[in-house]
């Protein structure tokens, strides 16, 4: 693995690691071109679900994208969206695709299962 890969690999990893599982949106800053949406997202999802802990999966890089497979669970304690706290354990996957150049992430598209999530939260099963 070259080192560019691995340096890559790295700072996808503070996504999960840092920004999310340590609950620190602002950390945001240190890994994207453009955090400000990025660390609202974080912020407001970490009110609703504050103990949500995401296990990476699967992760591939080359050159200067990374693709990350993730899985992440919590409890829905605070209203998110139109639902009100429920107290229940809530789990779901999902996957991201970044670009990273001079040491930050400059564009990324995450796709997760908000499905699974909404159905786990109105009494469904995970």
């Amino acid at each position: 693995m070259s080192d560019l890969t691995s340096k890559n690999k790295a700072l996808m990893r503070r996504i999960y690691e840092d920004m999310w599982n340590q609950a620190d949106p602002a950390i945001a800053a240190e890994i994207f071109a453009q955090p400000e949406g990025v660390e609202r997202f974080v912020g407001q999802f970490l009110l609703s679900f504050p103990d949500l802990q995401h296990t990476i999966e699967a992760m591939i890089a080359e050159d200067d994208r990374v693709a990350v497979r993730f899985s992440a669970r919590g409890t829905h304690t605070a209203q998110w969206s139109h639902f009100a706290p429920t107290g229940k354990s809530i789990q779901y996957t999902g996957a991201t695709l970044a670009r990273i150049a001079g040491d930050k992430i400059i564009e990324h598209h995450t796709w997760w299962d908000k499905a699974s999530l909404i159905e786990q939260i109105e009494g469904g099963t995970p």
